[in-house]
């Protein structure tokens, strides 16, 4: 049985019964018409599946509640449509409800609470009208073209807590607005107090949004904070006191599972270890963590150990009274430190008024353990891995594969396994540091990848959602990236890695939109955030905003990680295509001296289109194009090796797809002499060999370019031209360039 987050939509004919009664098969034939006429191809278009039918009503789940929301939208304009054209008798109205919420999934049905609360709230929208969750509601309210109208919180049958219910208004004068709604209004009011925090939140809202601010500098939360009407929380790192200093990986350890758990409590938020860490060994007032992190609830703590036993001392803290709200000791063996973990998660829940989801244990959950020999080697683990250094990550990998040795079930370690070997395969230094080559580098990465696979952890689906964008599949990616939040909505990086699937995806509006959620998480911006902000902003044309982000990252300033590298690397990429865009001549120049260092440090030949072109796998040649053309305007040559890409030899992309695929090739790789083959299946996979060197992969026409996903290599581009001179005793009759090599060969076969 899997759970998970998901937007559901159901629908639901009114009136049906009486409907029946008057022409029952007349009526089952409308509805089918417009179950395949309407509801199917809107779903299938917004990204949805539909599950089943249940007498009149139609059930769906989306990944994304804002194509649910617009899929509904869609619907309910089209059926407006029809329905004016029809006769009284011959129409159907439709309710309709959207939630997000957690399912179950059995087969290929789907159940639980996340449906529960789709069905009732239908059941409060107008005939033809539209009715959202407030869970739903806080993700799509920016986000669709459509106004709101506020039910308040609304007692539904076999739901226990009150839900928040708003009905979509479709007018277009609307837009943007959230309004009381003005029919069946409650007894209840708005108190003074929330309407002016409401007030101050619409007003703020985009001072929320600031893409410029400097990195490490703390944005002002409030405004965010008052539209989250969830309990907020943050577990500040436990002290370590233990005899051993040593030991202060077990506090942190227990510090960042007890932040992942807790984020897992239906109507709890909690922000991120990152952003907790940054008070670690601080005196700070809980006022002012409150305030800087946007939360009302703070839970600290310290653990100590001697030899097997362990206390743990705990307490929770309102920040607006600095009142203990709850506090507990609790001792026990070592061995038993997963029963503590998950009766701490379970007392805070009662404290703080939440719903325990059945069956959550910690150690259970997500590619966990109930090994606590294989977990305390994972802690030593994870707290040298976060050193950032090559030296430390040695260590780690010690810890980590003792941790698997212990319990082979281990998905978390096995994807910390494969998370450090990915980083080496594509840094040689780090390679070297751990005694290995890039492939061997490579090949431990994909072992312990598939090792993860079989104990699936949020970790695991954010090293899938980054291999699935590679491939240019950023459909599947975006699946992947939702389960890693599902199962830990408190890491920053899961959102940024649904950002980056968005945007390849051709929604970087939504891009935009997951930035936010990593923002609320951990409000601090780094490298990575500024450079998909710029990503989002110039895949939406917005080239000024695209610049501000941009130069927020700072080329000389110290890079303590991997993806520090990249994000600036790429970003002046980008950063140079945006100026491009905008003409400002001077800004490129300078940027293209600051990309310099980058392209000798990766060994690329020189900077240009086809390198960018390998860089960004967009699902849609246009994403790409835009970028192309930015740089083409900033003067970036085209192509390596002084080809010309306005050549009469130029092949096409039309006339490269029937030069190969389907065909085999052979000739030589020059400079060098290697024998070159390659063969093309119709469907683009494709056999390659080039020396010593073979693999198998996926051609795809973008543009005017061939565009290859190797597994060992990953992605590059390349542009062919007819060779003149060339003959087909010669093998020469033609010639490939890639970023960094060029190729001639004849068609063979």
């Amino acid at each position: 049985m899997e759970r998970h987050l998901a937007a559901v939509l159901i629908a639901d004919v009114v009136g049906y019964s009486r409907l029946s009664e008057i022409d029952e098969e007349g009526t089952r034939a409308r509805f089918q018409a417009d179950l395949n006429d309407t509801f199917e191809p809107q779903i299938a278009e917004h990204h949805g599946r539909l599950v089943k039918t249940m007498g009149d009503g139609i059930l769906a789940e989306f990944h994304s509640v804002v194509d649910a929301l617009r899929c509904a939208v869609d619907i309910q304009q089209e059926k407006a449509k029809q329905n004016g054209a029809a006769p009284p008798e011959k129409r159907l109205d439709f309710r309709v409800g959207v939630n997000l919420g957690d399912i179950i999934v059995e087969g290929d049905d789907i159940h639980g609470d996340g449906v529960n609360v789709a069905d009732r709230i239908q059941a409060l929208a107008e005939p033809g009208g539209i009715a959202i969750s407030g869970t739903a509601y806080d993700q799509v309210r920016t986000k669709v073209a459509v106004g709101f109208a506020s039910l308040g919180e609304q007692k539904v049958k076999n739901i226990t807590e009150p839900i928040r219910v708003y009905r979509v208004v479709l007018d277009a004068a609307a837009v943007g607005k959230t309004t009381e709604a003005r029919k069946n209004r409650r007894s209840w009011r708005v108190p003074a107090a929330a309407a002016a925090i409401i007030a101050l939140l619409l007003a703020g809202a985009a001072a929320w949004w600031q893409p410029w601010r400097m990195a490490g500098e703390r944005p002002n939360v409030r405004n965010v904070v008052a539209a989250d009407t969830r309990p907020s929380l943050v577990v500040l790192p436990f002290d370590n006191l233990s005899s051993d200093a040593e030991q202060g990986y077990l506090a942190d350890g227990i510090t960042e599972d007890l932040t992942t758990e807790l984020a897992r409590l239906p109507g709890l938020f909690v922000v991120s270890r990152n952003a907790a860490f940054t008070y670690k060994d601080k005196a700070t007032q809980p006022a002012q963590v409150a305030t800087e992190l946007g939360v009302r609830y703070i839970l600290e703590g310290s653990i100590r150990r001697a030899g097997d036993q362990m206390r743990i001392n705990a307490q929770l803290i309102d920040a607006t009274t600095s009142g203990h709200m709850w506090a507990e000791r609790f001792d026990g063996a070592w061995s038993g430190v997963f029963d503590l973990q998950d009766k701490m998660v379970g007392e805070i829940a009662t404290a703080l008024k939440l719903r325990l989801v059945a069956g959550q244990q910690a150690a259970k959950i997500a590619g966990g353990t109930i090994n606590a020999a294989a977990y305390e080697a994972y802690l030593r683990g994870r707290e040298l891995e976060l050193r950032e250094k090559p030296e430390d990550w040695v260590e780690a990998v010690k810890h980590y594969e003792q941790a698997l040795e212990l319990d082979p079930k281990f998905g978390n370690a096995a994807a910390a396994l494969a998370w450090i070997y990915r980083e080496a395969q594509w840094t040689e230094l780090r390679s070297k540091e751990l005694g290995l080559s890039i492939e061997e580098a490579r090949n431990k990465a994909d072992a312990y990848f598939t090792e993860a696979a079989k104990n699936p952890s949020a970790a695991y689906y954010r090293i899938l959602a980054g291999k699935l964008n590679l491939q240019q599949r950023s459909d599947e990616a975006i699946v992947a990236a939702e389960r890693a939040i599902a199962l830990d909505a408190s890491d920053p990086e899961n959102y940024e890695s649904l950002s980056t699937a968005m945007i390849y995806n051709g929604r970087a509006a939504d891009g935009l939109g997951y930035l936010d959620a990593a923002t609320r998480v951990d409000p601090l911006w780094s490298r990575s955030r500024y450079y998909l902000a710029g990503f989002a902003y110039l895949s939406l044309d917005r080239f000024k905003e695209a610049a501000v982000a941009f130069e927020k990252i700072d080329p000389e300033a110290k890079e303590t990680s991997y993806w520090d590298f990249w994000s600036t690397y790429n970003g002046l990429k980008l950063l140079i295509s945006t100026y491009g865009h905008l003409g400002r001549d001077a800004d490129v120049a300078r940027a293209k001296e600051s990309i310099k260092p980058y392209v000798a440090k990766t060994n690329d030949r020189e900077n240009t289109g086809l390198l960018a072109a390998a860089e960004f796998p967009f699902k849609n040649y246009a994403d790409l194009d835009r970028v192309l053309v930015g740089l083409r305007k900033a003067g970036v040559q085209e192509l390596p090796f002084g080809f010309d890409p306005k050549s009469p030899d130029r092949l096409d992309g039309a006339a490269i797809q029937k030069l190969l695929f389907g065909h085999e090739v052979q000739g030589r790789k020059l400079g060098t002499g290697e024998a070159y083959w390659r063969a093309s299946a119709d469907d683009g996979t494709t056999h390659i060999t080039v020396g010593d060197w073979s693999d198998t992969g996926k051609s795809t026409i973008e543009g005017n370019l061939l565009c290859i996903y190797y597994p060992s290599e990953a992605r590059f581009c390349t542009s062919i031209f007819r060779n003149p001179s060339g003959t087909f005793a010669q093998k020469n009759e033609y010639l490939l360039t890639t970023p960094w090599d060029r190729f001639e060969f004849s068609v063979v076969k």
